[in-house]
């Protein structure tokens, strides 16, 4: 099932587990080697972006974190949710999803609810990154119902692949064919560099040109128009009053 040269050829799988990324963590800090995978079936510890929590249930979803040794400079390895991002759309169009898209900074949505999200984690050493970690949640064959039971009110804004496809998809090709895609990328990224996947990001990307609404980790909000973003992977928002704002962390939706 897995075609790969690199990526799972080490496989770490638990039933249950507080993080992928953190059991991942340790791992790479005692030398694992690059490629090397922890899947769970159900976390009681996921972790989302800023702090949050990814509602993770057993026996439904993916949640995955695969250890990468790049090197590359430290401020780069945000650009790896973006290489991630992209495998995960190319993965989903694969089982049948028509147009998924890319949700900046780290999250992949169908018909704008989310479907997966990416959250990368890196451990420096000076100015370089050592390791970084890329941890993935998709959520595949959760229905409506168990959703709306699972996370409550955040199950309007969320989806998954079953709910689309009005089947259930194979979780272990799903995984296979992402490893894939994310080993196929990665190559690009340490091959063509950032460049290269910026362009192919935003391709992919939901909000390119479109009217926007921009909340800071301060609480303060604006709105514009989402022009792009830069070659760091920060969003750029024109203002009404004409002022083009470098958008480093915060949530973006499109109005």
């Amino acid at each position: 099932l897995l075609k790969t040269e690199m990526m799972g050829k080490v496989i770490h799988y638990h039933e249950e587990t507080g993080s992928t990324n953190s059991v991942l963590y340790k791992l790479a800090g005692n030398g694992a080697s690059e490629g090397t995978v922890v899947i769970a079936d159900m976390q009681t510890e996921g972790k989302g972006r800023l702090g949050r929590t990814w509602i993770s249930p057993p026996g439904v979803n993916l949640y995955i974190s695969i250890l990468l040794r790049p090197s590359i400079p430290a401020w780069e390895a945000p650009l790896l949710t973006f290489t991630a991002s992209i495998a995960i759309v190319e993965t989903m169009k694969k089982t049948g999803i028509p147009e998924p898209l890319i949700k900046w900074p780290n999250d992949v949505v169908i018909e704008n609810k989310k479907a997966a999200g990416v959250l990368t984690e890196m451990k420096p050493d000076g100015e370089r990154a050592e390791f970084v970690i890329v941890g993935i949640g998709v959520n595949v064959n959760m229905t409506a119902e168990a959703m709306r039971r699972e996370m409550g009110e955040v199950s309007k804004t969320a989806t998954s692949l079953r709910e689309h496809l009005g089947r259930e998809v194979d979780r272990a090709k799903f995984t296979a064919d992402l490893l894939l895609e994310i080993e196929a990328w990665y190559r690009t990224f340490t091959g063509r560099g950032k460049a290269a996947i910026i362009s192919e990001w935003s391709e992919r990307w939901g909000a390119g040109g479109q009217r926007v609404r921009v909340s800071l980790e301060d609480k303060t909000a604006f709105q514009g128009i989402a022009e792009g973003i830069d070659s760091d992977g920060h969003m750029l928002v024109r203002k009404e009053d004409g002022e083009l704002v470098t958008v480093v962390a915060g949530d973006v939706s499109t109005l």
